[in-house]
């Protein structure tokens, strides 16, 4: 915190830092409500999860 010596400013300058600090937390929270709308529309019908290993089709994956 900056100290000026001037009561009002320093006064001020609290009431920025809360207001930061109020800003991140809403920010935060909309953001985990997006991730949630998000993931419900996210689908895995065969319940894979991140190392299975899978088997892949070639006939799209064109190499050189």
């Amino acid at each position: 915190m900056v100290q000026t010596g001037i009561p009002q400013v320093e006064e001020f300058l609290i009431e920025i830092q809360k207001s930061w600090e109020q800003v991140i937390k809403t920010i935060k929270e909309a953001q985990k409500k997006m991730k949630k709308q998000f993931d419900k529309k996210r689908w895995n019908p065969q319940g894979l999860k991140i190392r299975d290993n899978v088997w892949l089709e070639n006939k799209n994956i064109h190499l050189n």
